[in-house]
């Protein structure tokens, strides 16, 4: 990686700090959306419900309703789960599936009139009375995460790679929330909501159940910022209190039964960095990932000598092994084949292969690794034919990004 590549991905790092505080279901299949063009008239809400209403076959295709997109009765994966990136481990759920049942959604942000800048300076409740004089209601945020997935659960409304210029991501959402709307053909769900990203946060009628100490905060989805990749995904959401109103603030609605669960999300905070007792036991599952990186065969298996555990941010627990592949019959004076850090997470299944993120080169010993500032920042410092040298190891949302050597 260059270092102007390195400063790219710090410069980005900063940028979405303040953005933040990313198969098809059984029974649900592609179809062309079911959308018509908004009359203005009211239509049924339909009553709420208190738990998640179980999808029957009457219920899997709803009437036509004016300027709505129906949204099937099928599986969300909510969030976003550990082998995706980029993703908030302490902001959204790891994939988890829940059964929704059909509901329709405004095919464009309020007032759901395509060329209509979205309406925004609005309050949580604002947005809620807006919706109730249609004869709708505020969707909830897992309403709003499937109607983006799509029968498929992408982490993009398009699909599964992101592409800013599908809903115009990566512009400052002072002057995305400006633009008209249903401008931006690609930007639309296989259901047929579009427009989800690229202009005003929505507001949902969903409490930030996250762990947090404010219980005035509401969930809004969408939205645009400087950081697209992670701002775009289906996933991703913000929380603010629900008086807040703003010129970037907006909402979508939508009709029929509620499904009411919420993201009770449990966010476990851990030491930063832990050194481990034990090298041996923690790098043992990473061994034949090192033999297969540094030895020079399979005479030469890899020998853990330190290991750490790492928790670069609540919920994301990684493991850090260093060491070097070193032949059986050699000793301490032979110089080994090859050392290096590789940085983890343990196999998702008892006996599995672990899930390397990256593996680093230390040179001809193996490599010491420290905290350098808080606690997403690493600094392994290694010893090569050149002399010593230090690299410095970024996470960032899901990746983990290393610096270039420096001496």
């Amino acid at each position: 990686m260059s270092s102007r590549t390195w400063v790219a991905i710090t410069a980005a790092l900063a940028g979405v700090a303040g953005v933040a505080c990313v198969a098809c279901a059984p029974g649900c299949t592609k179809r062309e959306p079911q959308v018509l063009a908004d009359a203005g008239s009211p239509v049924s809400s339909g009553s709420a419900i208190a738990s998640s209403p179980t999808p029957s076959a009457s219920s899997s295709v709803g009437a036509p309703r004016p300027g709505m997109a129906w949204i099937p009765p099928g599986v969300l994966r909510a969030g976003t789960p550990p082998d995706r990136v980029p993703r908030v481990p302490d902001e959204e759920l790891p994939g988890t599936e829940m059964v929704l049942g059909g509901f329709y959604i405004d095919a464009l942000p309020y007032p759901n009139e395509a060329g209509a800048i979205p309406t925004s300076n609005v309050t949580h409740d604002d947005a809620a009375h807006l919706c109730e004089a249609k004869g709708k209601r505020l969707c909830t945020e897992f309403e709003w995460e499937r109607a983006c997935k799509g029968a498929d659960n992408s982490t993009y409304e398009y699909g599964d790679a992101y592409r800013a210029s599908a809903c115009g991501m990566g512009v400052a959402i002072e002057h995305a929330a400006k633009r008209p709307s249903g401008e931006r053909v690609q930007c639309k769900s296989d259901f047929g909501a579009m427009d989800m990203h690229g202009g005003v946060w929505e507001w949902t009628d969903s409490p930030w159940a996250r762990g947090s100490s404010q219980s005035n905060l509401g969930v809004l989805r969408g939205g645009n910022a400087l950081a697209g990749e992670l701002a775009g995904r289906c996933a991703n959401a913000i929380g603010r209190p629900t008086s807040s109103k703003g010129p970037t603030m907006g909402f979508r609605c939508c009709a029929g039964p509620r499904n009411a669960q919420t993201n009770d999300l449990v966010v476990k905070p851990g030491t930063p960095l832990e050194r481990s007792v034990k090298p041996a036991d923690v790098g043992a599952p990473f061994a034949a990932a090192g033999s297969k990186k540094w030895g020079a065969s399979e005479a030469a298996p890899f020998v853990s000598r330190q290991a750490w555990t790492w928790h670069p941010s609540a919920n994301e627990e990684l493991f850090i092994v260093t060491g070097c592949a070193r032949s059986k019959e050699a000793d301490e004076k032979r110089p080994p084949s090859g050392c290096g850090v590789m940085i983890g997470r343990v196999p998702p299944t008892p006996g599995g292969e672990p899930v390397v993120l990256t593996s680093i080169d230390s040179g001809r010993d193996a490599a010491e690794v420290v905290l350098f500032g808080d606690a997403r920042h690493l600094r392994m410092r290694g010893l090569d034919l050149k002399g010593s040298f230090l690299r410095e190891i970024l996470y960032a949302y899901g990746r983990v990004d290393v610096g270039p050597v420096k001496r």
